[in-house]
């Protein structure tokens, strides 16, 4: 299903005639599309994240394909907003990711977090990546390592937690595995490849004419500690420790088993049969177990929501802002730097971020949206999310601000759809 939306303003020489988006229901995850159409039939397409979360492998072929036919077997760029498995785990899908890298890319962007030389010292960028920030790149691995171990064994290292919350930082954790398959893939697709972070080049410039594309998250460590949501305890040195006991411990299954493989000639006993101070004392060790799992694995979603990638794309007077999943430490360094804010003024398209999580768009950002308002809602807003896939996302206060100020498509609102495109006609002002 096609729609347009027209819409005022002059456009460049020589850029697109057109723009369509189309968004494709991966459920809870972010799949998109863009076109700019130009004269002559010369059209550039921007594949925008492929992955979701809350759906198999057979639905991720279905939308792929859909995705082929679309872009007529071939997309000039594709970016990875962020290792999420929600944005980037159609890659590593045997059978999607091999018709996704047929796509042959011309240029495949991503944060400069996942740069492979990032711990050497002669990268290209040496500026960006200082002692701290190998630091935290590598931090953020070890992160990934744990959260590899708790979906191995929940019921071991998150003990202490009720069913209900199992399951959510089961969900949460599973988010920010490795996703290694997609991120091979990720690498060895494209001619060339552009790691971005905000002010920085998108290796965007020559491929779309008459375009402006900036890159306005996310910001390196030396631009903003912020996005490592810094807490009194060194999160990075935290993280390795904890990954390394888990690793070790995971061989110890006196509980499951009825004997320990590290303490072989050792007895075991029913907790329940134990004198009560053993059993006092046991909860306390499992509480706070799963106190420090419960801080990590939050953090970890947090930490890589903020290396997510900001795009802000400009065809005259209107923009189309394309966040990931970029949360409040993300975007504070944009909203701070003043031409910025006045060119997000003229957002015509958002792509809300997060699936809609109320975080991702600051009350800041969303004053700043000139064309929405509560009659002409000429503002459109895009959300791919999932009612029930995580607590509260997406948020129904901003849910009903987009529906009552702007033109709101979401996913969550289809029945059997696999995609819909949303046309942006320019045309001068009367």
């Amino acid at each position: 299903m096609t729609k347009k939306t027209k819409i005022t303003g002059t456009t460049q020489q020589k850029g697109p005639e057109s723009v369509s988006i189309s968004m494709y229901n991966v459920y809870f995850g972010d799949c998109f599309l863009l076109t700019f159409h130009y004269a002559n039939d010369k059209n550039r397409r921007i594949l925008i994240d492929c992955g979701s979360s809350g759906k198999n492998k057979q639905h991720m072929l279905q939308v792929v394909d859909q995705l082929m036919k679309d872009c007529e077997g071939h997309v000039d760029a594709i970016v990875a907003t962020h290792r999420h498995s929600d944005h980037i785990n159609a890659f590593g899908l045997k059978g999607v990711g091999e018709k996704l890298e047929s796509l042959n890319p011309d240029i495949v962007i991503q944060p400069w977090t996942e740069h492979p030389d990032a711990a050497k010292a002669d990268v290209e960028a040496p500026s960006v990546f200082t002692g701290a920030a190998v630091k935290h790149i590598m931090g953020l691995k070890a992160a990934q390592e744990l959260a590899v171990h708790i979906l191995r064994s929940p019921d071991r290292f998150l003990a202490a937690a009720g069913p209900t919350e199992q399951k959510y930082l089961v969900k949460v954790a599973s988010l920010s595995i490795p996703n290694k398959e997609a991120v091979l893939r990720l690498a060895k697709m494209g001619r060339r490849h552009a790691y971005v972070h905000a002010g920085g080049s998108s290796g965007l410039e020559r491929l779309l004419p008459g375009v402006r594309v900036s890159v306005l998250g996310p910001p390196t460590l030396k631009q903003s500690g912020g996005i490592r949501k810094q807490t009194p305890w060194d999160k990075d040195e935290f993280w390795k420790l904890h990954a390394k006991l888990t690793a070790k411990s995971m061989f110890n299954r006196a509980a499951a088993c009825g004997h320990s493989i590290v303490f072989p000639r050792a007895g075991t006993y029913s907790l329940a049969k134990a004198p009560s101070y053993v059993r006092w004392v046991t909860r306390n060790v499992d509480a706070a177990q799963l106190h420090n799992v419960r801080r990590i694995v939050r953090a970890l979603d947090d930490v890589m929501n903020n290396t997510s990638v900001i795009l802000l794309f400009e065809v005259g007077d209107k923009g189309l802002l394309f966040p990931g999943d970029a949360q409040l430490e993300n975007w504070q360094y944009a909203l701070g730097v003043r031409n910025w804010k006045r060119r997000l003024e003229k957002t015509l398209v958002y792509k809300v971020g997060h699936h809609g999580s109320t975080n991702a768009t600051p009350k800041t950002l969303f004053g700043l949206f000139h064309y929405k308002d509560t009659h002409r809602k000429r503002m459109i807003s895009l959300m791919s999310t999932q009612k029930g896939h995580h607590n509260q996302v997406p948020r129904q206060s901003l849910v009903d601000a987009l529906e009552r100020e702007t033109v709101l498509y979401s996913t969550d609102q289809w029945r059997n759809k696999l995609s819909e495109t949303y046309v942006v006609l320019p045309e001068r002002r009367p």
